[in-house]
């Protein structure tokens, strides 16, 4: 009995992770939909949305402590106890950063946030951090560390697009500071969700090798 109430437990525990992970995919691409289609029923969906990561990473941490007190597990079981409290918290971030997408989108409506000009180079971010959603969502669930690695690649391709954005906006831009500005904050946000995937794959690397190799 005490071994299926901490098995179950355990179960919990990934089932509450995975739910995030999807979640915070479904925000980024909520979030990327209301800037690009100025989509203010979007943009609010994903605040509304925001709240119910915020309770399963609640859950998340209240699940810890009972399995770390009642049933004090060892190697693999205590990896995953552990680093569930970080992919919970690099999760519940990776939402936050989307809603901050979708407070620039409602702060700015009617009017666009992207000229004609910066739409490439946003919609390579916005893409890019949508793929390394889903591969977090398959990291977290097959423990593949070959996926977990494939991240660090996308979050490269995430980068070098927010230097080619931030090189648009110092080079004579055309639309303002104020424009200057939330283009800026917004590629920041994408470059930070895709840093904080990253990080849920480190994790998931160091529950399977004990090491962190990412």
């Amino acid at each position: 009995m005490a071994r299926d109430n901490y098995d179950e437990q355990l179960d919990r525990l990934t089932g509450v992770l995975a739910t995030m992970s999807r979640d915070a995919g479904a925000a980024i691409r909520g979030a990327s939909a209301a800037l690009f289609d100025v989509d203010r029923a979007t943009a609010e969906a994903v605040l509304a949305g925001d709240a119910v990561l915020d309770r399963h990473r609640a859950e998340a941490e209240a699940l810890v402590p009972q399995v770390l007190v009642r049933h004090q597990p060892v190697a693999s079981d205590l990896r995953l106890v552990v680093c569930a409290l970080r992919i919970a918290a690099a999760l519940e971030r990776m939402g936050d950063l989307a809603v901050h997408i979708a407070k620039v989108v409602l702060m700015r409506y009617p009017v666009g946030v992207v000229p004609e000009p910066a739409v490439p180079v946003l919609t390579t971010m916005a893409e890019a951090a949508a793929r390394m959603a889903e591969k977090t969502a398959v990291v977290l669930a097959t423990r593949d560390q070959l996926a977990a690695t494939q991240l660090g690649l996308d979050d490269d391709e995430v980068d070098a697009a927010e230097k080619r954005l931030l090189s648009l906006l110092v080079s004579g831009w055309p639309y303002g500071v104020e424009s200057a500005i939330d283009l800026a904050l917004v590629g920041r946000y994408y470059e930070r969700y895709a840093d904080h995937a990253v990080n849920v794959a480190r994790q998931v690397v160091f529950l399977v090798t004990g090491t962190i190799r990412l």
